[in-house]
C-alpha cells in the first residue's frame, strides 16, 4: 500500500486511539451508559472496549494485521454506537445530535469494512 493508504489508515485509526485513551482516563460517563444499557460488568466492558480501540487502532495505523485490526474495531463500534447514541429515545436537538454521531459511526464502520476487505 502506498503513502495515501498509510495516511488513510492512520487517520481512520486516530479517532479510535484517541477515544480509547480518553475512555481509559475518564471511564465514568461511558460506564454510566453501559450500566443504563444493563451491560454485565460495565467497568470491565468499558476497559476491554477501550483497550481494543487503542490496541487495534495502533495496529491499523501501523499497517500490522489491518484486516484483524479493522474487524476488531468494527466489532467494538457496534455496541458503542447502539449504547452511546440512542437517537430513537431522544427528541429535538438532542435527537439530531445523537443521530449525527450514530451516522458518523456508521460511516466509520463502512470505512473499516473497506479497509478490512483490501488485499
Amino acid at each position: 500500500m502506498g503513502v495515501t493508504g498509510f495516511i488513510g489508515r492512520a487517520l481512520l485509526a486516530s479517532i479510535f486511539i484517541k477515544n480509547g485513551i480518553d475512555h481509559l482516563q475518564n471511564p465514568e460517563p461511558i460506564v454510566r451508559a453501559a450500566k443504563g444499557a444493563e451491560i454485565p460488568q460495565p467497568e470491565l466492558a468499558v476497559k476491554a472496549n477501550s483497550a481494543v480501540m487503542v490496541g487495534a487502532g495502533a495496529l491499523l495505523a501501523l499497517g500490522i494485521a489491518p484486516r484483524a485490526a479493522s474487524t476488531a474495531l468494527a466489532a467494538s463500534l457496534v455496541p458503542t454506537t447502539v449504547i452511546g447514541h440512542p437517537f430513537w429515545d431522544k427528541s429535538g436537538s438532542e435527537r439530531f445530535h445523537q443521530q449525527t454521531h450514530f451516522m458518523k459511526n456508521l460511516a466509520l464502520f463502512g470505512a473499516l469494512l473497506a479497509v478490512g476487505s483490501r488485499r
